[in-house]
């Protein structure tokens, strides 16, 4: 009874451990790619990235990210890539887009480009990429 009883807690800390992954963890499992710094810098700067859920950011060359969030309202942030490939948001103007750096993955399921946080979850994926500002932001 006694080693029914481990053996039961073995599987249920085992299925515990197996449900904590991160969307990360799902995309590094499906062989999509860590970009670099230069995959990264061909994707934002310069172009305007709409999002899956209707956010548009325009990346300016001199660090300035300006757009538009879901619901129509303007946001404006300074931005930089890390050595590493790491996209880094900072002074935003909405309180609701904290400041960050995010790891960006080629998910290959999906075929598109999606920032990961720290906490390994995915932030925002790019659904589209427009050269310049048709947006006039």
């Amino acid at each position: 009874m006694k080693k029914l009883l481990v053996l039961s807690v073995a599987i249920f800390l085992a299925a515990a451990v197996a449900g904590c992954s991160s969307d990360e963890s799902a995309m590094r499992d499906a062989s999509s790619m860590l970009l670099s710094a230069k995959e990264v810098k061909d994707i934002f700067v310069g172009n305007t990235v709409t999002s899956a859920d209707g956010t548009t950011y325009y990346f300016d060359r001199t660090g300035v990210v300006v757009g538009k969030g879901a619901y129509g309202d303007k946001n404006r942030g300074n931005w930089n890539i890390t050595p590493e490939g790491q996209l880094c948001l900072t002074n935003w103007n909405a309180n609701f887009a904290p400041s960050a750096c995010y790891k960006v993955y080629f998910d290959n399921l999906s075929q598109q480009r999606k920032l990961v946080d720290a906490n390994g979850a995915v932030w925002f994926t790019v659904v589209n990429i427009l050269t310049g500002n048709p947006n006039n932001f």
